[in-house]
C-alpha cells in the first residue's frame, strides 16, 4: 500500500475479489473508511513508530470458491454486526468522492458502531 500511495491519485481496496474502498488516494490514507483497509494501513512499517499497538486480525482468510454470506470480511472485522453476516452491503458513494461498501459506514464519521462503543 506504501508504494501505491506514491504511483496512484485514486486507489480501490478489494477483500476477496469485491471492491470495498475507492476513493483519492490522499483521502483513502487520511480517514480510511472500511474496517480492512483500517487493517491495511496499519500493516505499513513505520520507522518513527515501529512497535506501535496494531489490531490483531482474527480468523482466517475464507476460501474465495466459497465466501461467507453477507459482507465477505465480517468472519474477520472486529465491527461486524449480524447485518454484516445476512447482507451484502450497497456501495456508498460519500460527499468526498470515496465509495464503501460497509453497513457500519456514515457519512460524518469512520464507523456508526464505533460511536457507539466509545
Amino acid at each position: 500500500m506504501s508504494v501505491v500511495r506514491h504511483m496512484s491519485d485514486r486507489i480501490a481496496v478489494m477483500y476477496l475479489g469485491r471492491i470495498v474502498e475507492e476513493g483519492d488516494t490522499e483521502e483513502l490514507f487520511a480517514n480510511p473508511r472500511h474496517p480492512y483497509t483500517r487493517l491495511l494501513l496499519q500493516t505499513i512499517p513505520n520507522i518513527k513508530t515501529p512497535q506501535r499497538d496494531r489490531e490483531i486480525v482474527a480468523g482466517e482468510v475464507p476460501s474465495p470458491l466459497k465466501p461467507p454470506s453477507g459482507c465477505a470480511f465480517h468472519p474477520r472485522c472486529p465491527l461486524a454486526t449480524a447485518q454484516c453476516s445476512a447482507e451484502v452491503p450497497q456501495v456508498k458513494s460519500l460527499a468526498n468522492g470515496t465509495r464503501v461498501a460497509c453497513h457500519l459506514v456514515e457519512e460524518d464519521t469512520q464507523w456508526a458502531g464505533e460511536r457507539q462503543r466509545a
